[in-house]
């Protein structure tokens, strides 16, 4: 069943990452005696859930929030494909809930900074509505202005809330629900109007063509300096 869920993703997903899933599934399936992953219930993951949290790995150290929703997310990922194919009635990943992590940006933005720069866009507008999308992807993730220009469709799973960042190399990196709205809106409104169904990168410009690393740079000393005089 692991297989074939992961020849699924083969051409979405690197070499690399599909063997990040698939090392995880077989952590669950040994969680669980064994048992078939088809046949776990919602308090079996529950309980993995939980020992994620505070069983130490094999190194004898904690797993790390990040470590920890990767691993959500590849499960989450399996069962949802486990429902539509009809190997199981109900979804029991769907309680599973991934965990903030603190957003790593070029330094500590407050919350009104950070309001400031996400209501810096014009929302009246594909372009304020996709150079929202960018900024907040920017500032939850850390992910570089340049990775961000390189990011491609089949790097976003909004169903999941998983982005792959850093050329497929970085690993799954988690999403929160407000980021997941606004990069949705960006994916239904914005971007069907600024190209064609071709394209196969994440964001575009006026022109229907990647947004350039240059264009996110420009966009977030943009936003930077819709600041107040008074931010540090």
């Amino acid at each position: 069943m692991r297989r074939e869920y992961l020849k699924s993703l083969e051409d979405r997903y690197s070499v690399t990452t599909l063997t990040i899933i698939l090392g995880w599934l077989e952590k669950l399936e040994r969680f669980a005696g064994n048992q078939e992953l088809t046949k776990l219930k919602a308090k079996d993951l529950d309980r993995w859930r939980k020992e994620l949290a505070w069983r130490p790995g094999l190194k004898g150290r904690m797993l790390s929030e990040n470590t920890q929703n990767q691993a959500v997310l590849a499960v989450r990922g399996f069962y949802r494909w486990s429902l539509a194919n009809g190997l199981v009635s109900t979804d029991p990943a769907e309680g599973l809930k991934v965990r903030s992590v603190p957003k790593k940006a070029d330094r500590a933005f407050t919350v009104t900074e950070q309001r400031a720069i996400l209501g810096f866009p014009d929302l009246e507008t594909a372009v304020g509505i996709r150079d929202r999308a960018v900024l907040g992807l920017l500032l939850e993730t850390g992910i570089s202005r340049p990775a961000c220009s390189l990011l491609e469709l089949s790097d976003l799973d909004i169903d999941i809330g998983a982005l792959m960042a850093g050329g497929r190399k970085g690993g799954l990196r988690t999403i929160s629900d407000g980021l997941s709205a606004d990069l949705e809106r960006y994916l239904r409104e914005s971007r069907p109007l600024l190209t064609g169904p071709k394209e196969t990168a994440l964001f575009v410009n006026a022109k229907g063509q990647r947004l350039s690393r240059g264009s996110v740079q420009a966009l977030w000393r943009r936003a930077l300096q819709s600041l107040t005089p008074s931010s540090p």
